[in-house]
């Protein structure tokens, strides 16, 4: 005679708790690493945010030329401007603004760097000398940026190589220079304050500057 052997019903509870119990922590284990790899991809985007925010920034001061402006009420704009007490943020002239059209223009334009509703944004102007008419085309480049600050380096002041205090620096330039301008500075320190990095300071070096 033949005897059929097979699970009992608490052997078959056993088995399916520990199969829950492991679903349970492998789905666990899953969530946490998508998760994980949600916030590496936001890191990833944030930084990238940043350097493309540096990188577009350092490639305008590259080009900066010293050429000074008409605005749109027929004063006149220092070829580099910024600050707090400054009309803007920062504004400036640079050369290189190619010309794939061939229309008849000037190779040099106006940039301004201001910040509004914590976003940075990059404005260009398509003419030098503006009328009352004259838009800019805006730009958004980082989000989340609660303050800006400028820090300005006047010719005058001796720049050391590998020395980077710039505690006594300037904190607005070309304010009121409608009769003396001072000229470029030679370098300029950009600090954001971002939501989420706290302060972020870079450093730029500007072309011929107090030449």
């Amino acid at each position: 005679m033949t005897r059929e052997t097979g699970f009992t019903l608490i052997e078959v509870l056993i088995a399916m708790a520990i199969t829950a119990v492991v679903a349970t922590l492998s789905f666990a284990a899953l969530d946490t690493t998508l998760d994980s790899v949600e916030v590496l991809q936001r890191e990833g985007e944030r930084i990238a945010d940043l350097n493309r925010a540096w990188s577009l920034l350092n490639r305008d001061l590259s080009h900066f030329v010293d050429r000074p402006v008409r605005n749109e009420f027929g004063g006149r704009n220092e070829s580099m401007q910024g600050g707090e007490i400054a009309d803007s943020t920062l504004a400036f002239t640079r050369v290189g603004w190619h010309n794939t059209t061939g229309r008849i223009r000037s190779n040099m334009e106006r940039v301004r760097y201001v910040l509004e509703n914590d976003t940075l944004y990059r404005e260009r102007f398509l003419v030098l000398d503006r009328t009352s008419e004259t838009e800019p085309q805006r730009v958004a480049l980082l989000e989340g940026v609660t303050a800006i600050e400028f820090r300005f380096l006047p010719a005058s002041f001796p720049m050391r190589p590998g020395e980077f205090d710039t505690t006594n620096w300037p904190d607005a330039w070309a304010v009121g220079a409608a009769s003396a301008s001072p000229g470029p500075p030679q370098a300029l320190e950009l600090r954001l304050t971002l939501q989420d990095y706290g302060d972020v300071n870079w450093l730029y070096e500007i072309p011929n500057g107090g030449l």
